[in-house]
C-alpha cells in the first residue's frame, strides 16, 4: 500500500511539473527563456519569438472559441537595428471581420498589415444558420521607444475594423520586459 501512495504521489508531481506556466503571471527571466532564437538563411536576420498569449471566448452558436492568438517578434540584421511586431492569429466564425486597425488606451488607431485570410468551412450550424469559420493573420509595427514605455505598464490593444471593436488584448509589462532582455 505504502509503493501505491508514492506511485500516485510521483505521477501527481510529474504531471504538475509538465503544466506550463501562464506568460502573463510568469517573471521576465522565466519569459526571457522561453523566448526562441532563430536565424533566416535570406539576409542572415536573427529573429525572436515570444510565448503566445490567448484571449477567447466561446460561442455557443458555432460550436466553439472565437480565439485570438499573439506574441512579439524581432528581426535583427547583422548591422545591427532591430525591427519589432506583434504578430496575430484569429480564429472565429460569424461574420467576417477585417482586423484592419489597433486602438490604443489613448484613443490613437494604427493600420495593421493583413497577411492572410483562410475561409476554414462554411456549414449549417444548429440547423438553423448558415456561416464560415475562418482564420486571420495579421501583424503591428512597435516601435523600440513604445515597447520601452510598455516595459513599465504594458500595453493595453482593441483589434478593430476600424468601423467595430473585436477584442480587446494585452500585454503585461513583465512579458514584455522578459521579452527584451532576450533580445537584447
Amino acid at each position: 500500500m505504502l509503493h501505491f501512495r508514492y506511485g500516485i504521489c510521483l505521477i501527481a508531481v510529474a504531471s504538475l511539473l509538465g503544466c506550463a506556466v501562464n506568460p502573463r503571471e510568469a517573471l521576465p527571466g522565466s519569459i526571457a527563456q522561453s523566448v526562441k532564437e532563430s536565424v533566416t538563411v535570406v539576409g542572415q536576420y536573427s529573429v525572436w519569438r515570444s510565448p503566445s498569449l490567448q484571449v477567447s471566448h466561446y460561442r455557443t452558436l458555432f460550436y466553439g472559441y472565437d480565439s485570438v492568438y499573439y506574441w512579439l517578434v524581432a528581426r535583427k540584421s547583422p548591422k545591427g537595428g532591430a525591427l519589432y511586431e506583434m504578430s496575430i492569429a484569429a480564429d472565429y466564425g460569424g461574420d467576417l471581420r477585417h482586423y484592419d486597425a489597433v486602438k490604443s488606451a489613448d484613443g490613437s488607431s494604427r493600420q495593421t498589415v493583413n497577411h492572410r485570410h483562410d475561409t476554414e468551412r462554411c456549414q449549417f450550424f444548429n440547423s438553423m444558420v448558415y456561416s464560415c469559420l475562418y482564420h486571420d493573420r495579421a501583424s503591428l509595427d512597435l516601435s523600440p521607444p513604445e515597447l520601452e514605455a510598455a516595459r513599465l505598464k504594458g500595453l493595453r490593444l482593441t483589434l478593430s475594423s476600424g468601423k467595430q471593436d473585436y477584442e480587446t488584448i494585452d500585454l503585461p509589462a513583465n512579458y514584455i520586459e522578459g521579452f527584451l532582455q532576450a533580445v537584447q
